[in-house]
Formats: C-alpha cells, sequence, structure tokens
C-alpha cells in the first residue's frame, strides 16, 4: 500500500454508508464517493436560462425554442403577471407555424389551435380554484394528446398530476426591461 499510515488515520475516522451498511474500510472510500457522484448527477435537473431585455427577444427566444419541443409534450409556465409568458406563447406558436393570433387564454381558460392535424392548447389556469374544474373541462385529454403541445400558464393548480413529456420554463422579473427565462 503506497500510504498505509493514511490509510489507517482514514480508515479508522472516516465511517460511510454504503448499500445501508456502516463501512470503515478506507478501500471502500472511492466506490461511495462514485456512487454519491452517481447519485447526486443524476437526480439534479440542469437549468438552461436566457436574459430578455425585451419582450421581441422573448418572442424569437421562444420561437427558435419551439424547433426542440417534440409533439406530445407539456409545457409548464410558471411566473408573475406580466413576466412573459403570454409574449413566450406567441413566439412559440409561430415557431410550429401557427399562423393564428394568439391571446392569452385568460377569461377562455383554454384556446386550441389546429394545423395539418396537429395541436396547440393554451392554457391559463389562473382562474380555476380545483383541480376538479380542470378535469370537468377534459384537462387530462388535453394533456395527454400525441399530436398536441400543451402550453399551460399558473400550473400551480395541477402540481399533483403525473404528467409525461412534461417542460417546466420559469419567468422573472429582473428590471422593468429585463427577464429571466429558465428552462428547468
Amino acid at each position: 500500500h503506497p500510504f498505509p499510515s493514511r490509510t489507517r488515520k482514514l480508515s479508522s475516522i472516516a465511517p460511510m454508508v454504503l448499500h445501508g451498511r456502516l463501512v470503515w474500510e478506507s478501500r471502500t472510500l472511492p466506490v461511495f464517493i462514485f456512487s454519491l457522484y452517481l447519485y447526486i448527477t443524476s437526480n439534479m435537473q440542469s437549468t438552461k436560462s436566457f436574459k430578455s431585455t425585451s419582450s421581441e427577444e422573448t418572442f424569437n427566444f421562444a420561437k427558435n425554442f419551439a424547433h426542440s419541443v417534440a409533439y406530445g409534450s407539456v409545457i409548464l409556465l410558471r411566473g408573475d403577471l406580466g413576466s412573459g409568458k403570454t409574449t413566450f406563447s406567441k413566439g412559440f406558436s409561430e415557431g410550429l407555424g401557427f399562423d393564428d393570433i394568439i391571446l392569452s387564454p385568460t377569461y377562455p381558460i383554454l384556446n386550441e389551435y389546429s394545423l395539418n392535424d396537429q395541436y396547440l392548447y393554451h392554457f391559463d389556469l389562473y382562474r380555476l380554484k380545483s383541480i376538479g374544474e380542470f378535469l370537468e373541462i377534459g384537462g387530462l385529454e388535453y394533456l395527454s394528446n400525441h399530436k398536441a403541445i400543451t402550453l399551460i400558464e399558473w400550473p400551480e393548480l395541477i402540481k399533483n398530476i403525473d404528467i409525461n413529456n412534461k417542460i417546466e420554463i420559469q419567468f422573472e422579473h429582473i428590471s422593468n426591461n429585463e427577464r429571466l427565462v429558465a428552462i428547468l
């Protein structure tokens, strides 16, 4: 052993838990560290962020981002009022090739758009009071349509629903003209 005294000292003061067992031997340290590294990296979410200094930049970012999203995806748009969620939705829609004028669905709760047997569903759940209301309007059917991309503003109401192909985007005011858009 190249460092026997160091090994003995380490083994006497460094107990570890490996596979549910308390381990005192220093030779298991590399295995423990590697296992810990794998656990941490597999449970980390990578975040990509974009700093926007105008509505046009947010619109163009979303337009370009739309090219990387597969149909069947559900995009949860989180952020305060006026943080850029609807502007993002407009750019996203144009990026997919939809020519419709995208309006905020605050009052209708859902706007539907179609193009060549593909759909864009744009929800705003701000006015709903319960998950039951979401289910009553057929919310689960919209979330499971593989020919559609679903955008949901104010998605906190449905946080307990298990959603496949989910993308979360956080919008944050930095200053009057600046927004931070983070894809979680």
